[in-house]
């Protein structure tokens, strides 16, 4: 498609310099390219420097140019949809041209009024949630980071009619903060490695040989893996149990690993950059997320389906690289 936007020497057709619509898709379309992807390389270049070009000279209409900042420093498709799709009112309901439909508008802030409704009552339910729990008052080390965890949520998942994945994604996140700073912050080594075994038992009877902070931890995720099992067993008939429980005994086997490698290295974080995205690249939760959100998203839950994310656990660890330098 875009070497018809090529000269015969392979240079961008200059024509096209003025466009402003025209070079925005195209700069829009560029950052879908692979790694490798040449032409689109050169499409991105070419684009950006005219876009530019045409915003610091001014040389185009005020909503234009506001698209122009916006595009220049964000492509669209790495913001949230949802912010994104205010953005566009916003923009649209300034627009002075005869093609503003006054209808229009008013749907599209109906759907989006309506959509923040139920984003609110999620989120209400998720505080009440937490406070219930009752793990940053118990666990004063923790992070406390529900807000943001449901913002995260509503980021990958922002349909209305996915309410319980999303809740359940922020309430998982809300809980591998905690358990990260367990193992990275307070947790002494030979803690962890009772805490780690307490989870790869799943046996809410052996908490006496916990520590309260982690009897409380533990209770958290237990009680929590639980609602959520019970929740596909009552919808589905599918019990999701092992599934889920086998992904936290692996996330906290890894964090357990890390926290090995720190204190053998005598407190000390001694490792080469090609170390940090290793091991970041197995301690990361890309894994236990993938394994929620199916179990969480209300499609038709099944064997296969869980055997399909562990036979294929490559592409959880890709994910994985891409997250670790975070």
């Amino acid at each position: 498609v875009f070497q018809g936007f090529r000269e015969e020497d392979g240079k961008f057709k200059q024509e096209i310099s003025g466009d402003v619509r025209g070079l925005l898709s195209l700069y829009e379309a560029s950052y879908l390219g692979f790694p490798g992807e040449i032409v689109l390389d050169e499409a991105k270049s070419f684009a950006r420097t005219h876009l530019q070009e045409i915003y610091r000279k001014a040389e185009t209409a005020m909503q234009e140019a506001k698209q122009l900042a916006r595009a220049l420093e964000l492509p669209s498709h790495w913001r949230t949809r949802r912010c994104e799709a205010w953005w566009h009112i916003e923009q649209y309901r300034e627009d002075s041209t005869e093609g503003m439909d006054p209808a229009l508008l008013e749907l599209a802030m109906l759907e989006f009024n309506m959509v923040q409704l139920v984003y609110q009552a999620e989120l209400e339910e998720l505080h009440r949630w937490w406070k219930k729990l009752g793990l940053p008052k118990k666990l004063g080390f923790a992070r406390d980071r529900l807000t943001e965890s449901f913002q995260w949520a509503v980021g990958l998942i922002q349909e209305p009619q996915f309410s319980y994945c999303r809740k359940t994604m922020t309430k998982l996140t809300c809980l591998i903060n905690v358990v990260d700073d367990v193992y990275d912050v307070y947790g002494s080594l030979d803690e962890l490695h009772l805490f780690t075994t307490a989870i790869q038992r799943w046996d809410a009877g052996e908490l006496d040989l916990l520590p309260e902070y982690m009897q409380v931890c533990f209770m958290a995720i237990h009680d929590t893996t639980n609602e959520l099992a019970h929740h596909t067993m009552e919808q589905q008939g599918f019990n999701s149990l092992p599934y889920i429980k086998q992904a936290w005994q692996e996330q906290c086997r890894r964090y357990l690993e890390e926290a090995k490698t720190f204190h053998n290295n005598g407190g000390l974080d001694i490792q080469t950059f090609e170390e940090y995205l290793e091991h970041g690249r197995k301690s990361i939760a890309s894994r236990i997320v993938l394994i929620h959100t199916y179990a969480a998203s209300g499609e038709t839950l099944t064997k296969e389906a869980f055997n399909f994310l562990d036979s294929h656990l490559w592409s959880t660890l890709w994910i994985a690289h891409n997250f670790a330098p975070c």
